[in-house]
């Protein structure tokens, strides 16, 4: 018999005894296969830690405040979310000290694998 594309022989047979009872409950799990979620870089820092592009969301490695800010318009100071920074000088920041500015230091942190 088979559940989600495996064959019953191949779990352990504690399982195989819940899926005999509700084979349909398996349809929809996958054992040992995580779904990996979609990342979009950051524009500052380039590490994939955001859920979606230009909706607000800091970046928990360099900690810019993603506003939907790209390389066309890096150079202009919005004065929205970031305050008085550009994406320009939000870059600079995180090349020289690995934050979009030095005063946010305490709250970054390094990238995880996933990230990279």
């Amino acid at each position: 018999m088979r559940f989600g594309g495996l064959k019953a022989e191949s779990y352990p047979s504690r399982l195989r005894a819940v899926f005999r009872v509700n084979p349909l409950w398996l349809k929809s799990v996958q054992i040992g296969v995580e779904a990996e979620a979609v990342r979009f870089r950051c524009p500052c820092c380039g590490y994939k830690t955001l859920e979606t592009a230009g909706a607000l969301a800091l970046c928990p490695v360099c900690w810019w405040e993603d506003d939907g800010q790209e390389d066309e318009d890096a150079a202009e100071v919005r004065l929205t979310v970031n305050g008085q920074l550009s994406l320009d000088e939000a870059r600079t920041h995180f090349a020289l000290c690995g934050a979009a500015h030095p005063r946010f230091l305490p709250h970054v942190r390094k990238p995880l694998l996933s990230e990279l």
